[in-house]
């Protein structure tokens, strides 16, 4: 699926999405299109617009067919590979999906009881993509993790895309815990066959994103499913992902 397509997604179901998404959520989800409107030709920011996009649909139940599947299961895949979409496109989409009727319908006009002005509150700052993006960041560096074993040893596995590397600007560069057997400390071989999948080496937050959040498909979050399920599950599932990214 590339962004055109997520687009073209959006709008089918922006009715479906007033239901899904309450008025901040909404707001949110309109602030990030417009991200994407404003990145204009920059791969860089599309991708990163598009993967706000993406995360702020995360309150899509997981039994919205396609659009959750576009969301929770191939989500990543499409910020990976975003490409540049047409502002014809984009343009098109933000204006069906600002005329999306609101999912609280309005109550009977009242008129206002007479009486001093009132005070107006300073408006919300809208989410920017960098926050939304930082977001997510501090999510996965709080999970357990440990200093990131020097290059060359049993640890580091042997490719640089065995273990998922993550730059912590206060502790520097961590490994999620998962990745590792409790008896050795070397990387599990199931770890080490998804990671090369996902390119860990290229998008170390989106292979660890992968591993640590939700997947409607698999039942549950990757790293949990470890030794719960086949392995050639989990590899079946990352290699789907990115089949689907191409």
């Amino acid at each position: 699926m590339n962004t055109d397509e997520l687009l073209a997604l959006l709008v089918r179901h922006r009715e479906d999405l007033r239901r899904w998404l309450d008025d901040d959520q909404y707001r949110t989800f309109l602030t990030m299109l417009e991200r994407l409107r404003e990145a204009g030709t920059d791969p860089e920011r599309v991708a990163m617009a598009t993967m706000a996009v993406v995360r702020s649909l995360w309150p899509v139940p997981d039994d919205a067919g396609e659009l959750a599947r576009a969301v929770h299961l191939h989500g990543r895949s499409v910020a990976v590979t975003a490409v540049v979409p047409s502002q014809d496109a984009v343009l098109a989409a933000l204006e069906a999906l600002y005329a999306a009727p609101s999912s609280t319908p309005p109550g009977p006009r009242r008129e206002p009881e007479p009486g001093p002005e009132p005070t107006a509150e300073p408006a919300s700052e809208p989410a920017t993509v960098a926050a939304v993006v930082a977001a997510a960041k501090r999510r996965l560096l709080a999970e357990p993790s440990r200093a990131a074993a020097p290059v060359g040893s049993p640890s580091a596995g042997s490719e640089p895309a065995d273990v998922i590397v993550l730059a912590d600007p206060e502790s520097g560069p961590r490994s999620p815990d998962f990745q590792f057997d409790p008896g050795t400390g070397r990387p599990r071989d199931i770890v080490v066959r998804v990671n090369r999948i996902l390119l860990a080496d290229r998008d170390p937050w989106g292979a660890a994103d992968w591993w640590l959040g939700g997947n409607s498909w698999l039942g549950g979050r990757p790293a949990a499913l470890i030794g719960q399920i086949p392995d050639e599950r989990l590899a079946d599932a990352a290699l789907a992902l990115m089949e689907e990214g191409r």
